[in-house]
């Protein structure tokens, strides 16, 4: 895996790029991420088709970047005329604003939700009207673009105990890839109504992600979430136009609520949650590309087995607004010490799938100190919450070093894991 990083020549000589090659488990395909600290991340994924190298996209880049993206791609063997499809995960313009420059450039086909029609077609709410700045879709009227809804008997991915409704049939990537393309479940409220994720294997086999058959590890597939799953949400851009952009919003939120019409802001929490929650529980290990910052792991070991405060909260029934305190109450010490107990259980019996899928010691090992490098930042109430966790996972890993009844193997890897913390830290 070779980084690389990129200065773009642009008024703020801060607006750093990074760029991530690797080789996917796939033959002959290729992913380049690019990472874009302000602005939207897209993924491009490449691959021999008939003799000539060919790309897909996943996401299309940032308007702002208009003027620098076809050199940015030619610099890094990225060529737009081969670009074969460009899948859009939503309509917002960071992830969208540069579609329809790269598919001039290339004919290339667009794939995206058929709710993104009405976008194209100019019927878009006030409220999402005032984020769009300069930029109109009104381009795209003009481009090869499908739109993707669910046929009558498609196949139904179930992740987390929740359905994700596949659009289209697997894409071909390379000699052995495939590309699933997956709605977003229904939701009010929702971050945009047009949502789809998109899960990489590497082999013929679309979605065991609750199993393998033990051919390539589940770390070698990859989730393209968008902007429904994230670690860290897009950097501010304080330019003078997004400013205003943001000083409209902030007048109409007012004006809204003074007329009584809702709230002043939106609940990003409540947006698409029950979808959320599913991706977080619904995988053993995969590695999630985001819409905005770097790759992070994904893995039900942290929701189960990792319970912040606030988890426990809803872990005893109550919301997550409840106040803290409701957990220092003697008559609840029982119940709290269950659930301290139900998710030390979880954690082991996670340790152990990890090992039976063929991941080593120190694999699983690296896994955890990753997990627990990766928990960090957020707003200030999920900045608390991952702090929790961070010391959740040490005192659980002491636990697990010193259980006289766990497995040497299990040992090793808390003892292992343990080290590698108190080096990092």
């Amino acid at each position: 895996m070779s980084q690389r990083k990129g200065l773009l020549t642009r008024r703020s000589p801060q607006e750093l790029y990074r760029i991530i090659k690797e080789k996917l488990n796939a033959g002959n395909a290729e992913l380049a991420s690019f990472f874009f600290n302000r602005g939207a991340n897209f993924y491009v994924i490449s691959y021999q088709k008939e003799g000539k190298r060919k790309h897909t996209f996943i996401d299309a880049g940032d308007p702002k970047y208009r003027n620098q993206i076809l050199p940015i791609l030619i610099e890094n063997d990225v060529d737009p005329a081969a670009i074969e499809r460009i899948v859009i995960t939503h309509r917002h313009p960071d992830h969208c604003g540069l579609v329809d420059l790269l598919a001039k450039e290339s004919g290339a086909k667009i794939l995206v939700h058929s709710n993104f029609k009405s976008f194209v077609e100019g019927d878009i709410k006030p409220e999402e009207r005032r984020w769009l700045g300069n930029f109109g879709p009104s381009g795209l009227k003009e481009c090869d673009i499908e739109y993707l809804s669910q046929p009558a008997m498609s196949e139904v991915i179930t992740i987390g105990g929740v359905d994700f409704p596949s659009l289209i049939e697997p894409i071909e990537i390379g000699e052995d890839g495939k590309l699933m393309i997956l709605a977003c479940p229904e939701s009010t409220p929702t971050h945009s109504p047009d949502q789809i994720i998109i899960l990489y294997t590497p082999q013929n086999c679309p979605h065991t992600y609750e199993k393998t058959d033990g051919n390539w590890p589940t770390t070698d597939g990859i989730l393209f979430s968008g902007d429904l799953w994230l670690m860290r949400g897009p950097f501010g851009n304080w330019s003078v136009g997004n400013f205003f952009r943001h000083f409209r919003w902030g007048l109409y939120r007012l004006k809204n609520l003074v007329l009584g019409k809702g709230r002043s802001q939106r609940n990003h929490r409540e947006q698409d949650a029950k979808a959320k929650e599913a991706l977080k529980k619904g995988f053993h290990l995969v590695r999630v590309k985001p819409g905005h910052g770097e790759e992070f792991l994904g893995s039900r070991i942290i929701p189960d087995g990792l319970l912040a405060e606030r988890d426990v909260l809803v872990g005893l029934g109550y919301s997550l607004d409840a106040n803290k305190s409701i957990l220092r109450q003697s008559d609840l010490a029982p119940r709290i010490a269950a659930l301290g107990e139900q998710s030390y259980t979880s954690f082991v019996k996670e340790l152990l799938f990890w090992i039976a899928l063929g991941y080593s010691s120190s694999e699983v090992a690296a896994f955890l100190v990753r997990i627990y490098q990766e928990q960090c930042g957020g707003g200030s109430l999920v900045e608390k919450d991952r702090l929790e966790r961070r010391e959740r996972l040490k005192e659980i890993l002491t636990r697990l070093r010193d259980e006289k009844s766990e497995s040497e193997e299990l040992q090793q890897v808390a003892e292992s894991a343990l080290s590698e913390l108190e080096r990092v830290l």
